[in-house]
Parts: C-alpha cells; structure tokens; sequence
C-alpha cells in the first residue's frame, strides 16, 4: 500500500490555507457532515481538514485490494464509477496505489464541491459530474468495472430508488464487477443499516447470474486492534501538527466548536471489497 505524504500534506495546507481568509467559524460549530450542508464552501473546508486524509488512507487500503485481484487476472485497464465522490479521495487513492493499471475516473455528486480547486492536480483520466446518480444511463454503466460508494449509501438511499439503481448495475456487460464501499462507523461496529442498503445490489447481481466468494454483509477494519493510530499501521502516514482553526475558547470570550480535530486513527474505518464473476 502506498500513503502519499505529500499529498496528505498539500490537501492540509491548502485547505488551511484558504479558511484562514474566511473569518470567524463560529456559525459552524454544530454543522454536520450531511447532504445540505456540502454546498457550503467554508464547511467544505472544515469537512476536507477533518476528514480527507483519513478517508484517503482508507481508500488507499481499497485501492491496494482492488490492484492486487486485478493483478492476479491481469487485468491491465479498468473503468471506475464513484458515487457520492466529494472531493474524489478516493479517486488519489487509485492512482497511488493501482500500478501500471490504467483505469478512468467518472465521480459523480449531487453538490456543488466549489473546494475542488484546492487538491493537487489530477491527470486527465478523472471526469466529475454534478448529477443525481438515478440520472446515470444504463447504457454508461454497463462498461464500467469499478463500482465505489465512499460513506455514500446511507445519503443516496436517500435521494434514489435503490432496487432500480441496482437493477442497472446489474445489467453489465462484463463478466466480473467489483464493489468498493467504505462505511460510516463507530468503533468498527457494523453499520447494519447501510449494509442492508448494499444488500440489493449484491440480491441484484445474484439474480442476474454472478456469483461471489466474499461475504456481502462483513465488514473489515485495518490495524491490530481498535483504536489504532494510522500512522502505526502505515508509517507513511504523517498530518501536519501546526494546524488551527479556532482559538482555545478559555481564552477568548467564544463557544466555538469548530476546532481542529482531525481524525487520525482506525475507529470509523469500516469496509469492504466485493469481487462478483460469471
């Protein structure tokens, strides 16, 4: 697996960067990671420094996965679909970590991501789209071979008729499908709900005559146990230290909850990939 300091390192300061010329956080103290707050172009910013380096170490593990299957079918190019996409960590995660895979990017999100100047540049195999994903054509998904929901299907399962967005996918033109889907979680507790989300798309593929050995509804972690910092299960994992946002609220008269707390250990990782063949 590959953790790329510098990008770490660049989306951190960027982001930084760039809030520290917005003012007072205030307003945003209880502001949630949630559909209607992601329009907002300072929460996107607080979003990215609290949580993009980790989720990009989770994808990184995905990623890794992803290329060792692909490697042992000698698969050498693949189409991706990432759902829900955000920022497209994810998308970074893939091109560190798939080799001399080629693969095409295709993210799609219903908000409006203003912050996207603000990542390191991509190469011109990413395609972003602002579309609901119920307005994807069938015809589009029947080529692609990745499928990825990063923390995604609690949000789309609110916005999409999941059985016939699964229906499509299930439609492929190609005899082996993968899933990526990584899961919003506490402590490594299987998140039930969006598990059973996911479970009509694996009743959709069976029905559609693919079979898997992985079992859809486990859930993996990464580390040795709970807990675990991310930089003791990867080295190369390093968040910059000298990172503020707000004043230390005993010192100023402000009940400001918008600190700097950035996750850096193992507790809300929880995923899985799926590999479905005909």
């Amino acid at each position: 697996m590959n953790i790329d300091r510098d990008f770490i390192h660049d989306v951190v300061y960027n982001f930084h960067a760039s809030i520290m010329q917005d003012g007072v956080l205030c307003e945003y103290s209880d502001i949630s990671p949630v559909n209607e707050n992601y329009d907002d172009a300072i929460y996107q910013k607080i979003y990215a420094l609290k949580y993009i380096p980790a989720y990009y170490f989770e994808y990184c593990i995905l990623a890794d996965k992803l290329s060792k299957r692909l490697a042992l079918k000698k698969t050498k190019r693949v189409e991706i679909a990432s759902f829900g996409c955000g920022l497209y960590p994810d998308y970074f995660a893939l091109l560190h970590n798939l080799g001399n895979i080629d693969f095409e990017y295709y993210g799609f999100d219903i908000c409006q991501w203003k912050t996207r100047t603000l990542l390191p540049a991509s190469e011109d195999n990413i395609y972003l789209r602002t579309k609901s994903i119920d307005s994807i054509r069938e015809s589009f998904l029947k080529d692609i071979d990745v499928f990825i929901f990063p923390k995604s299907l609690g949000d789309i399962a609110e916005n999409i008729d999941i059985p016939s967005f699964a229906a499509k996918i299930a439609k492929t033109r190609n005899d082996t499908i993968y899933f990526l889907n990584s899961f919003i979680t506490v402590d490594h507790k299987l998140n039930k709900h969006h598990v059973d989300i996911f479970s009509q798309f694996h009743e959709a593929m069976l029905a559609a005559g693919f079979k898997t050995t992985d079992k859809s509804g486990d859930t993996f972690y990464s580390g040795t146990r709970e807990r675990q910092g991310l930089k003791g299960i990867d080295c190369s994992f390093d968040y910059p230290q000298d990172i503020r946002l707000c004043e230390d609220k005993d010192k100023y008269d402000c009940e400001c909850r918008v600190v700097h707390s950035p996750v850096l250990t193992n507790s809300y990782m929880n995923f899985q990939i799926l590999e479905y063949s005909r």
